[in-house]
């Protein structure tokens, strides 16, 4: 540390140019540091990409109900790529405005993460947009109230023959009590079968994918295991109070981008012979990692242990080793059958869905 202050103190004395300030300085210099560690899962967050992270994490967050790009156009402006509440589209607010300035200061030269830190605040408090709509040319000024915005995680809907289609885009707070909404709701209207569907799931919290696991599993069966760095395992098992019965036969669709929670939830599933896992080997991330937060509001995500499957499978990629969870049905989707919209992988699923149905 004392080398580092007076790294510091020497730049800020003797160089010739211009130098960052302190706190960038630093900024960079932990983020080296943790370069170093060859671990691209430990990583250092700043203040603005630890609130997102957190708030992420939580579901909801206290903003005005859009979702950005998060990369800006030519001009150095931010497109709206939905309007995600009713009171961001009363206020006036389309998919595919150009946001040019937020309370007056422009954009041009903000990251996507500074212009959403921008964007948020206080619930109950204003922010004033300007943005160009996608029929004008001329800039409008468009105030809208921060209010609690949650993140959609779940989509699902009834699919032919009885069978509830169900999709979880990530694992955070909320989505164990979305999920379970929708099942419920499914199931009110008649669901025989169910596909739950994880394709480009990242992840999240691991006691979000525990959770829904006991959705699925019986009471009292093995999830995963996590092992820490003294190499001390701790069994996690599914909860009795969270049983949905098992009534209903499930497919689990995965893909090459299904990570991390996804592979715990997906293997827990295959492994304890409670569904069937269909589409291809998924990503391959078995570490665990905790967010930590730092003094001035930055944070840091750090790797803390590792998890096995029921079965103590390693699944997590390496230079030894692909990982990854292997499906019962291995089914590609092929770039002509993805610009066709077509879905093998789904198709699939109803296919095996059926054949159990008609054996019960």
């Amino acid at each position: 540390m004392r080398a580092y202050t007076r790294t510091v103190q020497l730049l800020q004395e003797r160089y010739y140019g211009a130098l960052p300030g302190e706190r960038r300085l630093t900024y960079l210099a932990i983020r080296g540091m943790l370069r170093t560690l060859d671990d691209p899962y430990t990583r250092f967050l700043e203040p603005a990409e630890y609130r997102a992270l957190l708030e992420e994490n939580e579901g909801e967050y206290a903003g005005i109900g859009i979702d950005v790009d998060t990369r800006p156009t030519r001009d150095g402006y931010f497109r709206v790529r939905a309007v995600q509440t009713p009171a961001a589209q009363k206020a006036g607010m389309q998919a595919g405005d150009l946001i040019t300035a937020v309370d007056g200061k422009p954009v041009r030269g903000l990251t996507g993460a500074e212009v959403r830190d921008l964007t948020e605040g206080e619930e109950g408090t204003s922010v004033r947009l300007t943005v160009i709509h996608p029929t004008e040319t001329r800039p409008a000024q468009i105030r809208i109230t921060r209010h609690l915005v949650e993140m959609p995680v779940v989509k699902f809907r009834m699919e032919r023959g009885g069978i509830g289609y169900v999709s979880l885009s990530q694992f955070n707070e909320i989505a164990d009590t979305r999920l379970t909404q929708a099942v419920k709701e499914l199931d009110r209207k008649g669901m025989r079968a169910l596909v739950l569907d994880l394709r480009g799931n990242p992840g999240g919290l691991l006691d979000s994918a525990i959770d829904i696991a006991s959705r699925f599993i019986p009471p009292s069966r093995k999830v995963v295991t996590i092992v820490e760095s003294q190499g001390n395992p701790e069994v996690r098992s599914t909860s009795a109070t969270r049983y949905l019965g098992g009534k209903w036969p499930l497919v689990v669709l995965v893909s090459r981008t299904s990570a991390s929670a996804t592979e715990i939830l997906s293997a827990a599933i295959q492994e304890n012979r409670v569904g069937t896992v269909v589409g291809t080997v998924t990503f391959g991330k078995g570490l665990v990692q905790s967010v930590l937060p730092l003094r001035d509001g930055a944070g840091c995500v750090i790797t803390t242990a590792r998890y096995l499957t029921p079965s103590g499978r390693d699944i997590n990629r390496s230079p030894g080793q692909r990982g990854g969870v292997q499906p019962d049905f291995v089914v590609e989707v092929s770039e002509e059958q993805f610009r066709r919209g077509e879905d093998p992988q789904l198709r699939k699923a109803q296919e095996l869905l059926m054949e159990k149905l008609a054996r019960r």
